[in-house]
């Protein structure tokens, strides 16, 4: 019997807009099979998923020096060593080269993803609203999505961020905004595509309306191409909503 074990990170003080509710979807959705789950707060040799939510600027100070010296060596050879990964908002932006905040401090990212983030200030708007983008076509075509895609193309959820983030040209954006501001409000892209993580600005929780990413993710780190199919006709139906929302 295969078995998620999912490593979530400072579920305390990232837990921004009910992030949580992302682990609890997966757990859900890998229990509805007959899969066994493991939820930790630390990555070990067993660990096939590991998630990361977001938070204010005061929690991202809180377990910065922790991520910095302890945990982000482990988070960072998992991510390169192809792992299975999604990260929200706050952390998103710290496994970048550097958040750059709205007073001008700077904090030094993992590195992971080739990206920076700088708050533009607080004479300038957040990006906050409902979302709409259109997924990447590396993950639209990948073997662990087309046979689990009970959705089609786009992705719906909910930002609200200060931060602009911009991504090295060598980096693959997660998917193509259609509502909302994504990235940086400029170039129309959201989040990135890093090896098998994901980096996002959609909170929501993000997976509550868009269970083809769950089981996408699921299937990607339990390894199996095509997982059974749950009764999702009223998930099908919110996300479908969700996109004719207003920003």
């Amino acid at each position: 019997m295969s078995k998620l074990v999912i490593a979530y990170l400072y579920p305390d003080l990232l837990n921004l807009y009910g992030d949580n509710g992302n682990v609890e979807i997966l757990s859900y959705r890998a229990r509805k099979r007959g899969f066994d789950v493991e939820v930790s707060e630390n990555i070990t040799k067993k660990t096939n998923l590991v998630f990361m939510g977001g938070g204010p600027d005061e929690s991202q100070r809180r377990m910065y020096k922790d991520l910095l010296e302890n945990k982000g060596k482990y988070l960072k050879d998992y991510i390169e060593n192809n792992g299975v990964g999604l990260f929200i908002c706050g952390s998103y932006q710290l496994l970048g080269n550097y958040y750059k905040s709205s007073d001008g401090s700077v904090l030094k990212g993992l590195g992971v993803f080739d990206l920076y983030t700088k708050h533009p200030g607080n004479k300038e708007p957040r990006c906050i609203g409902n979302t709409l983008a259109r997924l990447s076509e590396d993950i639209l075509k990948d073997p662990f999505f087309v046979p689990n895609n009970m959705i089609g193309k786009t992705l719906v959820g909910f930002e609200n961020h200060g931060g602009r983030t911009f991504l090295d040209e060598k980096e693959k954006p997660f998917a193509k905004i259609v509502k909302g501001h994504g990235n940086n409000s400029k170039d129309k892209t959201e989040g990135v595509l890093h090896k098998n993580s994901i980096g996002t600005y959609f909170h929501g929780p993000l997976l509550s309306r868009n269970p083809h990413l769950a089981d996408f993710l699921i299937a990607k780190a339990l390894g199996i191409y095509k997982l059974e199919r749950l009764n999702d006709d009223l998930i099908v139906a919110a996300h479908t909503a969700s996109e004719n929302l207003k920003q």
